[in-house]
């Protein structure tokens, strides 16, 4: 029999009881995210003066004489659109790396990869996506080898 946890066994309790004598159930409320009556009636006279949300919003934000917390509201919904996350740089790196057409090959790449992380040469996300180039190598070459050894196989394999 599984050990229920202190939670488990108040949340299967919760269950129990409740739904039997008519209280809360679970997933009953609002769902999480949707928006509350004011932000709603927000929105709607949004749509009623022919702007769009993010200028809504942005209007909103910039009236002083909104309350605080709307003007912060506006302000944390309008700026992932305004101001989105700039996507990370690409640097180019140069690391001397053995031939990787065999398995002691890339073993000898990983080493020099490891050590230039060390050295402080590369950094360890730079390092990570030499690592999956270097690993999508091993794996071709492991499945070529692979294909190989059942072609020999078939081959020798009396016929039935």
């Amino acid at each position: 029999m599984p050990v229920n946890t202190p939670f488990r066994s108040t949340q299967l309790n919760r269950e129990r009881t409740l739904a039997k004598v008519g209280g809360a159930r679970m997933g009953a409320g609002r769902p999480k995210g949707a928006l509350n009556k004011k932000h709603s009636e927000m929105l709607a006279s949004a749509a009623e003066a022919g702007l769009t949300p993010i200028e809504y919003m942005l209007s909103v934000m910039r009236d002083e004489k909104a309350d605080t917390k709307d003007r912060a509201w506006a302000a944390e919904k309008a700026a992932p659109y305004i101001h989105p996350r700039p996507s990370p740089i690409a640097n180019r790196i140069e690391i001397e790396l053995p031939d990787t057409s065999t398995i002691e090959g890339i073993t000898q790449a990983m080493a020099a990869i490891t050590k230039a992380v060390s050295s402080g040469a590369i950094a360890p996300t730079e390092a990570q996506g030499v690592v999956s180039i270097i690993e999508a190598q091993r794996k071709a070459i492991e499945t070529g080898d692979l294909l190989r050894r059942l072609e020999a196989l078939e081959a020798n394999a009396p016929n039935k």
